[in-house]
């Protein structure tokens, strides 16, 4: 808002110095770093050796920093020249608070500013020129007219405080007069591009359950279903997941692991499934990948019988009768594409022990299914390895039988595995990364913290303006 932007000189002008010194870098960094390929040289400099800077989805959220540079060091300035006594000096620095930020925009409302105001694509699209003309107008009115709106706004703020160094305004209004009017200089700016379109909730066409879906879904079971309507892009649509557990679907951040499954395994299945509906073959005991992810159901269409049952998937969780150990992952990414998945396993692990099962009889069901716990019952005449049609991902999952912690362990590439001993016993999984639990303590605890610091300082000075 244009008062902030005043605020903000006068922060510069009348804070202390420890103050200034580091704000006003903090503003300049944040606008430069915002920037981003338009400033090659400094940005692409910080992209390469600043840690976690290239993790960002836009660096325009650095503007986050000079929204909290510029009020902080506004109202810092605000309180210092409240707290001065009104001089030659004083009076100068404040004239001078209002010339910088007023004389910009008085000098733009008056010429209308010195850009061409048109757009590299739009010269070279060759547009009429009474088109052209007619448009560098338009947006040089508003220029003009932004120009004197914030002129009109950091004015009056300049005003108020004028009178109220002179002690001619109730601290009251003084103090509710700058509230309201920097929430009307930001709110006036904000509904240009947050009407009230932006805060209805929106029901996209394309995410109403179709007949396929809702057949799908009285099956209550914890499954996987995979559409296989568009097979040259099946990671490209996002719809399915809406509804179900999804094979396939969209996100910006993929898992390279189970990417590798995709392109060496899943996609060569795909064809290969499509291939055998188009022939009437229903028997899917062949696609190993497809049937240790739990693939349930196959989607091929919105209509009622536009979907098709595979009795054929191994489950949320198996024992197997043999596992083959190899010695690299992409050994095991090669052999995990061949091998019968219900009853064999392939794993590189070296914490695999060789523990394996030989009761046929053995059995191994899911009885708990939330985003952070999973929860299982086995029962086995032998000691074994059960293979779990869940993504190994170890940063932040442990896994416990009998409420003991137990390692697990990666199999066909992507699946977790636990060796499990003879007898019945709950296999626990849960996901409790250090970095969310701890942070989420230290978190928790600051805020507490900020509160009773926020109450303590507001009682001491009620307590000093009240002795």
């Amino acid at each position: 808002g244009a008062i902030i932007v005043f605020l903000f000189v006068i922060g510069i002008l009348f804070a202390d110095q420890k103050w200034v010194w580091w704000l006003v870098p903090v503003a300049i960094l944040s606008i430069m770093m915002s920037w981003g390929k338009n400033f090659p040289g400094f940005n692409y400099f910080l992209f390469d050796v600043l840690p976690g800077y290239n993790k960002f989805r836009s660096v325009t959220f650095t503007l986050i920093l000079i929204l909290f540079a510029m009020p902080l060091l506004g109202l810092l300035g605000l309180e210092k020249l409240m707290t001065m006594t009104w001089d030659k000096k004083v009076k100068i620095k404040l004239w001078i608070a209002l010339a910088v930020p007023g004389g910009i925009c008085l000098v733009l409302w008056a010429t209308g500013g010195f850009g061409s105001f048109v757009r590299d694509v739009e010269v070279d699209n060759n547009l009429p020129m009474w088109f052209m003309n007619a448009l560098k107008a338009d947006r040089q009115a508003l220029l003009k007219s932004d120009a004197f709106r914030s002129l009109a706004f950091i004015v009056s703020a300049f005003i108020v405080i004028y009178f109220q160094m002179w002690k001619k305004l109730a601290p009251v209004f003084f103090y509710a007069f700058i509230i309201i009017m920097v929430t009307i200089d930001i709110v006036v700016v904000d509904r240009r591009h947050f009407t009230k379109d932006n805060f209805v909730r929106k029901f996209d066409v394309g995410f109403e359950a179709n007949e396929s879906d809702t057949e799908i879904l009285k099956d209550k079971s914890y499954y996987r279903v995979y559409n296989l309507q568009d097979i040259q892009n099946p990671f490209g649509e996002a719809r399915t997941s809406y509804f179900h557990n999804s094979l396939s679907g969209y996100h910006g951040a993929k898992m390279r692991r189970y990417q590798d499954l995709y392109d060496s395994c899943l996609y060569n299945e795909t064809v290969e499934t499509i291939n055998k509906l188009r022939s009437g073959n229903r028997d899917f005991s062949d696609l190993g990948v497809i049937n240790m992810l739990n693939t349930k159901y196959f989607l091929f269409g919105p209509g009622r019988d536009n979907y098709l049952p595979n009795p054929y998937a191994n489950g949320n969780a198996w024992f197997v009768g043999s596992v083959e150990k190899v010695s690299n992952f992409n050994e095991e990414l090669a052999r995990t594409r061949v091998i019968n998945t219900r009853n064999a396993a392939v794993t590189s692990d070296s914490k695999y022990s060789g523990m394996i099962s030989t009761d046929s009889l053995a059995t191994i069901s899911l009885t708990e299914q939330k985003p952070y716990l999973l929860k299982y019952e086995s029962n086995s005449a032998s000691d074994g390895l059960a293979m779990f049609s869940e993504i190994y991902y170890p940063d932040g999952w442990s896994a416990t039988i009998d409420g003991k912690e137990t390692p697990i362990l990666r199999a066909n590439y992507v699946l977790r595995a636990l060796e499990i001993p003879a007898g019945k016993h709950v296999v626990e999984f849960t996901f409790a990364p250090k970095a969310y639990t701890v942070g989420n303590t230290v978190t928790m605890a600051s805020s507490w913290l900020v509160l009773l610091i926020l109450l303590g300082t507001i009682g001491m000075s009620l307590r000093k303006e009240n002795p």
